[in-house]
């Protein structure tokens, strides 16, 4: 069964380590705009939070957890250079940052894919970077 707490732990603790990184404050101020909702008229560049989706990946006394995480950048700079740059920067901050668990141990992460492509409004490059984070936990004692 897939622990919710080790979700809601991974995302509180990349949201930590993005927010807290100099690389990402510089691109997008402090505090940095790191959403969940954006607001109604957003100061570009900014980060969304997108969908998590965790999913049991336990074996031989292992509790594994695998969590898959969207995160979705959007740019208004014409052109793609801003979108790309963007893209490094936060895949540079995922891969050095230290994710600080509660609730389990960071086995891996490591990021799956990432895509640019113009928005429908013609006027907004969206960005998607994939991420996949595993878990463990330790099986409780009785």
């Amino acid at each position: 069964m897939t622990d919710f707490n080790a979700a809601a732990d991974v995302a509180r603790a990349l949201h930590m380590a993005l927010a807290g990184d100099i690389r990402i404050q510089d691109a997008l101020g402090v505090p940095a705009r790191l959403y969940d909702d954006p607001p109604e008229d957003p100061l570009f560049p900014y980060l969304t939070y997108g969908p998590i989706r965790s999913e049991d990946n336990s074996a031989d006394g292992a509790r594994l957890t695998v969590h898959m995480m969207t995160l979705h950048v959007w740019s208004r700079y014409t052109g793609r250079a801003e979108a790309l740059a963007l893209m490094g920067t936060i895949a540079a901050a995922i891969n050095s940052a230290p994710l600080t668990l509660e609730t389990a141990t960071l086995v891996s992460r490591h990021i799956i894919y990432t895509d640019i492509f113009r928005a429908s409004d013609g006027l907004t490059l969206h960005g998607i970077l994939r991420l996949r984070v595993s878990t463990d936990q330790e099986l409780e004692t009785l």
